[in-house]
């Protein structure tokens, strides 16, 4: 009986141990190291046909990203969006609205297709 009673405590305390690692395995995370980093770039659109007008720059070296982008609302606000992350810090922005003075709308340009007037074929009846 007490060999049994071992037998099934040594079982127990297996599975206990294999169920304890795989947790350990599961949330066992290894930071990635890379070399460092560093980027700059900038744009810019300005079209006057569709009134796009939009641009962003951006800069990073290492665990730091500082950027800004910008855009013209469709009620002649510039938006204007200033962000930087500082390591783990996360995603921290400010946004700032301005009114565009004398802004107009870009007017939208529609091209005309040529239009075909089909005329129906007349019916008559012809009686000899």
């Amino acid at each position: 009986m007490y060999s049994k009673i071992i037998v099934v405590l040594a079982l127990v305390a297996a599975i206990s141990a294999q169920s304890h690692y795989g947790h350990q395995q599961q949330y066992h995370h290894e930071e990635e190291h890379h070399g460092p980093v560093h980027y700059e770039y900038h744009y810019d659109i300005h079209d006057d046909h569709t009134g796009d007008v939009h641009g962003q720059k951006e800069a990073r070296k290492d665990d730091t990203t500082q950027g800004e982008y910008y855009l013209i609302d469709a009620d002649g606000h510039k938006r204007t969006v200033t962000y930087h992350v500082e390591g783990k810090s996360g995603f921290i922005a400010e946004v700032h609205r301005e009114p565009i003075k004398g802004y107009q709308a870009p007017q939208p340009q529609y091209h005309h297709q040529p239009q075909y007037h089909h005329q129906a074929p007349s019916h008559q009846n012809y009686h000899n």
